[in-house]
């Protein structure tokens, strides 16, 4: 069972080389130097971040890695092991037990607030981020993403309409027969906003408020992580020039031509809006979404 695991590295190693063959050797040296060079963090500081899908936990792995954490579900130099799993985005102890104790790590999941999950991340003690975001736009990116990427297998469903109509089938149709997606981000939220007020040794990381002030937000980051706060401004630049760039890339671009696959969508804001100022469609949403604080205002 141990040598699955590295000839599953192996190959997921092998298959990102012949794909992306300089951005691979870029990154490893990177994660080389984070290992055995850098005296930046304190040895033993790992980090999960558990979050909403489509609510910024991309751009946290971004600032992670410039912090000098190294990716456990994307470095050479770390074992992942997401085999056998109840469900598809849960923790595991196979998985975590295989970060590194005296170097600096992070994983990023979409694990909802379960039992299990719960009592490994009290367990594992690892500095903990929760990261959320306003329902109607996480389920207005999610759309965007599924119906333009052909890879996906809801793009079948839902790129076959219009953008409004295909954006309310979003809400309510996913491949599996039973899921209701804004149900599943929904309760998502809520019970992790239910764990997050009874405890404080999570830290919640709202995309609105990174919109709001993205200085505040990550200092928020260092500021849990008990890091030397001196490089949040580079950090902070360097990541506004990434944006920059793929602001300029069309989404299909960002998503296949990079190592770690981005899903950064120039149109995101401009078609979001329409979303959001049709009537009818918010109607629509608003008559799914089962919390009020989740419903959106009709002026």
């Amino acid at each position: 069972k141990n040598k699955m695991i590295y000839l599953l590295h192996i190959y997921r190693c092998l298959k990102k080389f012949f794909k992306f063959p300089n951005q691979f050797i870029s990154s490893l040296r990177t994660d080389i130097r984070k290992d055995f060079l850098s005296k930046k963090l304190k040895p033993g500081l790992n980090v999960l971040v558990i979050g909403l899908p489509k609510s910024g936990t991309t751009m946290i792995e971004e600032i992670l890695s410039e912090i000098g954490f190294v990716n456990q579900a994307n470095s050479i130099l770390r074992l992942f092991d997401d085999q056998k799993l109840s469900h598809h985005h849960d923790l595991s102890r196979k998985m975590l037990n295989k970060i590194p104790k005296n170097k600096n790590t992070f994983l990023k999941r979409h694990s909802e607030a379960t039992i299990s999950n719960l009592e490994l991340i009290e367990e594992y003690n690892f500095k903990t981020f929760v990261s959320i975001r306003n329902l109607i736009d996480v389920m207005i990116s999610r759309y965007l993403h599924l119906s333009n990427d052909e890879k996906q297998p809801q793009f079948k469903i839902y790129s076959k309409y219009d953008l409004l109509e295909g954006f309310k089938i979003s809400l309510i149709k996913n491949h599996r027969e039973n899921d209701i997606p804004i149900q599943i981000f929904e309760e998502w939220i809520e019970k992790w906003q239910q764990v997050l007020a009874q405890n404080k040794n999570l830290c919640l990381l709202d995309y609105d408020s990174y919109k709001k002030n993205n200085y505040m937000y990550f200092k928020k980051i260092f500021n849990f992580l008990d890091i030397d706060q001196s490089q949040i401004e580079i950090i902070l630049n360097k990541h506004l020039q990434n944006q920059s760039l793929l602001n300029q890339k069309f989404f299909k671009s960002n998503l296949k031509k990079n190592f770690y696959s981005q899903t950064y969508n120039n149109k995101s804001k401009k078609i979001g809006n329409i979303i959001k100022n049709d009537l009818e469609t918010i109607k629509f949403f608003n008559s799914k979404v089962r919390y009020s604080y989740n419903k959106v205002e009709i002026i």
